[in-house]
């Protein structure tokens, strides 16, 4: 009799347990709560459009309202935070895009509380940029600063004194080290005295962090007032879909 009551405890927790983690694990798949939905997220997809960049960059969907967005396959809330994922072919992308103009004059912050999984890891010195400082003024070919997790599983910083492609000295500067879904934290600040542009990156996980303030050269100053800040997963090499779930996204102005 004992034995039979044991058996039927097991299998009853078994039973039980089945349809709950199943609906655990699938409670992420509904657009019925968006990002924008939620108070921590908000404001800052009001100032932004989301990019969402398949057949290696080649095919561009702009998504201009960022608040109003939710796809299952690529942006949406699970568990009161925000995830997205990338495509994963070599240049494509998914983005969130500050849709505003800054100027070095004036002070403004991205920061972002995020853990990253599924980074491309087939070369070591390119995997996934996470992070930008962009400019949308035509002639730039390149962003002026990014961040990005190689595949030596580091976080490195490129900052580029010319906004043309194979022009000027461009710096890297490798800064913590990252593995497999830590949690990342990022404070990318326009200082606003028109000369430099400081970057805080800390590993939450392993408690490892740095900064460094960088200077602007005077060619990119040329290009002043139309800097955007710019965040998410941006694939430099072909691979597993990155994806980013983001814990708290601002932007702040002065």
């Amino acid at each position: 009799m004992l034995k039979n009551s044991l058996a039927f405890c097991l299998l009853s927790l078994i039973l039980f347990n089945i349809p709950f983690s199943y609906s655990q694990n699938n409670s992420c798949k509904s657009c019925t709560l968006k990002p924008g939905d939620l108070i921590h997220f908000k404001s800052a997809l009001k100032d932004a459009k989301l990019h969402y960049y398949t057949n290696q960059g080649k095919t561009k969907l702009d998504l201009k309202k960022a608040e109003e967005v939710c796809y299952l396959n690529y942006f949406f809330e699970c568990k009161d935070k925000m995830v997205l994922i990338s495509p994963g072919q070599k240049s494509d992308r998914i983005e969130i895009r500050q849709d505003k103009d800054l100027a070095l004059d004036k002070k403004s912050t991205l920061y972002f509380l995020a853990s990253f999984e599924d980074v491309p890891t087939d070369r070591l010195n390119k995997g996934v940029t996470i992070a930008q400082i962009h400019n949308d003024t035509k002639g730039v070919k390149r962003p002026l600063l990014r961040v990005e997790i190689t595949g030596n599983n580091q976080i490195r910083v490129i900052l580029t004194e010319s906004y043309l492609k194979n022009e000027g000295i461009v710096e890297n500067d490798f800064f913590i080290p990252f593995n497999e879904k830590d949690l990342i934290e990022c404070i990318l600040t326009i200082l606003g005295n028109e000369e430099d542009i400081l970057i805080k990156l800390k590993n939450v996980t392993q408690n490892k962090k740095r900064e460094i303030v960088y200077h602007v050269s005077d060619l990119w100053k040329t290009m002043d007032g139309n800097f955007y800040f710019k965040s998410g997963a941006y694939t430099q090499v072909s691979g597993a879909k990155t994806k980013v779930t983001y814990h708290k996204f601002k932007f702040f102005y002065q």
